[in-house]
């Protein structure tokens, strides 16, 4: 122990300087008694402690805790002292950190008064990491599984696995002071508190280990995946491995370490299996990204350029081009492009400047409106092919030229028309002739049975409207039970949370009484909601009733790899929770790579609140009024981030919005929960 009283000089002295002379600064004198204090601890502890703080002469500022692993400072904590004479009770946490072994710490006092002076005591702790008895897998359905001790740090769970198993790792609260501690994915390892769930896989399914090392972090199986026998690398996103490599025209893909691999949707642009059952690389030999995305069972195809990174369109219409826009996405609907750029499809070079996509209508394209277009830039805004660089001849599909009813350069179905359901169909672009001298053709060629399920809710049955999309008008009532039928693995769906409250009663409706229009996509696994007047939309109505649609960057559902954006059609209806009450509610995630319930961006927002779904009424700074949530978004109208701010990635906030004032005195509140 040493305690000692320090007197900041020149502080001090700048503070004389301002008064009528140096007699009037006073130093102060704090003392403090440490009343309750602890001489060893475990890793993960929160560790309380009581000091008595006293200062005579000078009224006291602040008293902070500090730990020390040898000379780095790892954790604090900060008590306003207000009055001399009490006793001052807290608590310090103990970073449970990878790789520190048991051993001594230091746990320092600082107590300060106004003046500046400060007092020190120092505590010498011996830490040790828990030995717990056991730890819990949790798995992405809530299954949980116990994780026994086999040694020291070590631990393991063993079951009849499924091939890829997404799970988090949780250590009970462990001795008196303990805190429970949840292991997660951070996009390179397991990580204390990340939020993603650890993307276990095997070769194989069946009876396996899932093990954890509680010091090094070391977790195992994680499968080693071969396409083409060159090992593909784990990506920031669990259950997607990628990795660059030379194929040639009718090379023959063999794929290593995916144990359903025979299950996964081949790319027809691609990939394709000949009667042999063989599989072969479709397009002109290059260089290529391979993409194994785990979650939707398929492998992205996209050509690379000379100088390693993806291939752009060049003027001589060489490289590559690219598909961003509405209605179209592989492997399904579930998974649409929309206008996130890095979500554009690469469409496949079969020879020099002639570019082809394959679609199924109802599968991966809409059968009666699409709204897409080609770009040259490798996902991005660049070079794109407008009306003056792309010509047709199809009966079925047309170029925009922002006066026929899509806008310069993108695509839509002949008024009139529409593509037959289940017809495969093929879109080439040639640009052999320079990429301002561009053709496409469009062409059947012929027809698949799309898959098709009996889903009924409360025993309506669903209308299938494509190939993952299924939907019916139901009238609800708050409370409401919700019951599913024909999705087999229905709890590993996102439910709007915003709209179904699932507890021991089951699940329940959470709106108020009305109308809703309920749609289940089987490929994107979700279950959504859209409040109805009869066969339309609902819109606000001028007593603060109906639907509020939101629209905007940042916000986006069932997570940010769907912003809602400015697109008139895609803008979301939160739910009326009380009368005239409307909310939205999601964790804060990175703009790209978000996990499903990530329904806010972590870093930026703008976004906004209208009367439909689309332009139209919409509510400006006059309407609303912000009376929480300030220190974390501001603006009058589009409300944004305030400068600086980023939400906490993980945490669960709410947009509540309260019209019961009446549209013109509405008020809105942005929390975390």
């Amino acid at each position: 122990m040493r305690h000692k009283i320090l007197l900041m000089a020149a502080l001090a002295g700048a503070l004389a300087v301002t008064s009528c002379n140096d007699d009037d600064f006073k130093p102060g004198n704090p003392q403090m008694d440490v009343v309750a204090q602890n001489a060893d601890a475990f890793f993960g502890d929160s560790l309380p402690f009581t000091i008595k703080a006293t200062d005579v002469e000078v009224p006291l500022s602040t008293l902070k805790a500090q730990l020390y692993y040898g000379e780095e400072k790892v954790s604090e904590t900060t008590i306003r002292t207000k009055t001399s004479g009490a006793d001052y009770t807290g608590k310090i946490y103990v970073p449970f950190l990878k790789g520190t072994p048991d051993g001594k710490a230091t746990l320092k006092y600082v107590l300060q008064n106004t003046s500046l002076t400060i007092t020190e005591r120092e505590q010498e702790l011996t830490l040790a990491r828990p030995d717990y008895p056991y730890l819990t897998l949790v798995t992405t359905d809530g299954a949980e599984y116990r994780m026994e001790r086999t040694a020291r740090n070590q631990y393991a769970a063993n079951a009849a696995f499924p091939g890829k198993v997404n799970a988090y790792i949780v250590a009970p609260k462990y001795g008196d002071n303990g805190n429970e501690l949840q292991f997660g994915w951070d996009g390179s390892g397991v990580a204390l508190g990340a939020s993603q769930e650890i993307p276990f896989s095997s070769t194989t399914s069946g009876k396996y280990d899932i093990t954890f090392n509680t010091l090094s972090f070391e977790a195992s199986p994680f499968a080693h995946i071969y396409f083409c026998g060159k090992e593909m690398n784990t990506t920031s996103t669990p259950d997607v491995y990628t990795v660059d490599l030379t194929l040639n025209t009718g090379d023959a893909i063999t794929v290593d370490g995916i144990a359903n691999v025979a299950e996964w949707w081949l790319d027809p642009d691609y990939l394709q299996r000949g009667d042999d059952g063989v599989v072969r690389f479709v397009p002109m030999s290059g260089r290529y990204r391979v993409t194994a995305n785990g979650k939707l069972s398929y492998f992205i195809i996209e050509a690379l350029g000379s100088d390693g990174n993806l291939a752009s369109l060049q003027p001589d219409g060489s490289g590559a081009l690219w598909v961003i826009g509405e209605n179209v996405g592989k492997p399904s609907l579930g998974n649409a492009v929309g206008w996130t750029t890095e979500n554009a499809l690469c469409m496949a070079p079969v020879k020099r400047g002639v570019y082809t996509l394959t679609v199924t209508a109802g599968r991966t394209i809409n059968a009666t409106s699409i709204n897409f277009k080609f770009f040259g830039q490798a996902k991005g805004w660049g070079d794109e092919l407008t009306s003056a660089k792309l010509t047709t001849t199809s009966d079925i599909i047309f170029v925009g030229d922002g006066t026929n009813g899509r806008d310069n350069g993108n695509l839509g179905i002949v008024e009139g028309k529409q593509l037959e359901v289940g017809g495969v169909y093929r879109l080439t672009v040639d640009a052999s002739a320079g990429m301002n001298s561009c053709v496409l053709t469009v062409e059947q060629l012929g027809t698949e049975e799309l898959p098709s399920a009996d889903i009924k809710i409360n025993g309506v049955k669903l209308e299938q409207l494509d190939s993952d999309n299924y939907q019916a008008t139901i009238d609800l009532k708050q409370g409401d039970a919700l019951s599913i039928e024909g999705v087999s693995d229905i709890m590993s769906y996102y439910i709007d949370p915003d709209y179904v409250t699932i507890g021991a009663a089951g699940a329940q409706f959470a709106p108020v009484d009305g109308s809703y229009r309920i749609k289940v996509n089987t490929g994107g696994k979700t279950v959504t909601f859209t409040r109805m007047n009869g066969t339309e939309e609902a819109t606000l109505g001028d007593d603060g009733h109906g639907a509020l649609w939101l629209m905007g960057w940042g916000v986006g559902s069932p997570s940010q790899d769907s912003q809602f954006g400015w697109t008139p059609g895609a803008a979301y209806c939160m739910a009326e929770v009380a009368p005239k009450v409307y909310q939205f509610t999601g964790q804060a995630g990175p703009e790209t790579g978000s996990l499903t319930g990530q329904r806010f961006r972590a870093d930026y927002l703008s976004f906004k609140f209208f009367h439909q779904d689309g332009w139209g009424g919409e509510f400006g700074g006059e309407q609303l009024t912000l009376i929480e949530g300030g220190e974390l978004i501001g603006g009058t109208g589009n409300f944004e981030l305030v400068g600086g701010t980023n939400l906490e990635e993980g945490a669960t906030y709410r947009i509540t919005v309260d019209l019961t004032a009446g549209n013109s005195a509405g008020t809105i509140s942005f929390k975390k929960l």
